[in-house]
């Protein structure tokens, strides 16, 4: 049902699910721009196992989808594993200046 409205608003195009979810990826990219600030500030570090395995599980998604010549979505979840990457770096420094 969902599929039908969006091809009566957009049309059958197998495009439009590169669309999708690359809006999808973008806004869990977006949405994590203010946690980086908190974190590159050095107020918070995020738990190291979430932010590793979050940023692989992306890493991997990105590279299927530029296999499957997602384009739209390649970019927008190489933005978010980039994000993700960042946090686990900038955790990591954190909780390293903490033990010190």
């Amino acid at each position: 049902m969902i599929l039908n409205i969006i091809n009566q608003l957009f049309g059958y195009s197998p495009n439009i699910h590169d669309i999708i979810i690359a809006i999808v990826s973008l806004m869990f990219g977006i949405i994590l721009l203010p946690q980086l600030k908190d974190v590159i500030k050095g107020n918070i570090s995020l738990n190291l196992y979430t932010a590793s395995l979050t940023t692989v599980g992306v890493g991997i998604l990105t590279v299927n989808f530029f296999i499957m010549g997602f384009w739209i979505s390649f970019i927008a979840d190489f933005f978010s594993t980039i994000v993700w990457f960042f946090l686990f770096v900038l955790s990591y420094r954190n909780k390293k200046k903490l033990k010190v």
